[in-house]
């Protein structure tokens, strides 16, 4: 699966390719806008980063998804764009991530668009859940419900969670062993709803 990076700054391109790079992706078109994307099929992932305000993003977006219907989309947004765009936003792309988050928490989302997930704006899976319709138009699960009331060390174990971390490194790095680890992401779990490390991992990098 080929990624396409695209972004105003030509810093931020080169970060992303970075990052795409250290995963061993495929990397396709490096450019500065979306309509610069040659013609794209349900094999290409675009990652694509921007400043505009509400309107220009929402426009910019639109008129892609017009043109490349097929292809997986995630926009990482920058620290002004508002709720509400997030939530519109999250009609159009697979996941929406802002810039304020980690490179690890930006991975997490590669490998899980990549298996067919979505990581919609948690308010937009508040306001309202997915009819079967929008069901069916997604291209893979839903995210988990929205759940929570997670302790600080459960909700630091999450995030370590959506950073890659294993059993064995999260309870290093807290001082606590692998079998407390297991029973605190056991209760996370049930809290948030999750069936797996995979749901959970998606319910974190959306809310944490």
């Amino acid at each position: 699966m080929p990624v396409h990076i695209v972004g105003e700054s030509r810093l931020i391109r080169d970060m992303f390719l970075a990052i795409c790079l250290s995963q061993d992706y495929q990397i396709g078109t490096c450019c500065s806008d979306l309509d610069e994307l040659p013609g794209l099929t349900f094999h290409d992932l675009v990652l694509f980063h921007s400043h505009d305000g509400a309107a220009g993003l929402l426009e910019r977006v639109r008129l892609f998804r017009d043109s490349h219907h097929d292809a997986l989309l995630i926009i990482v947004t920058g620290e002004t764009v508002p709720t509400a765009t997030q939530v519109a936003l999250s009609a159009r792309a697979e996941a929406i991530i802002p810039e304020q988050k980690s490179a690890e928490a930006l991975i997490a989302a590669l490998k899980l668009v990549q298996d067919g997930y979505r990581m919609i704006a948690a308010q937009a899976a508040r306001a309202s859940p997915p009819d079967s319709s929008q069901a069916a138009a997604a291209p893979g699960p839903q995210p988990v419900p929205i759940r929570g009331n997670l302790t600080e060390r459960e909700r630091i174990i999450m995030q370590k969670l959506t950073e890659g971390g294993t059993n064995k490194s999260i309870a290093n790095e807290l001082g606590i062993c692998e079998a407390t680890v297991k029973v605190h992401l056991r209760t996370c779990f049930r809290k948030i709803g999750a069936k797996n490390r995979t749901q959970a991992a998606i319910w974190a990098a959306s809310q944490l």
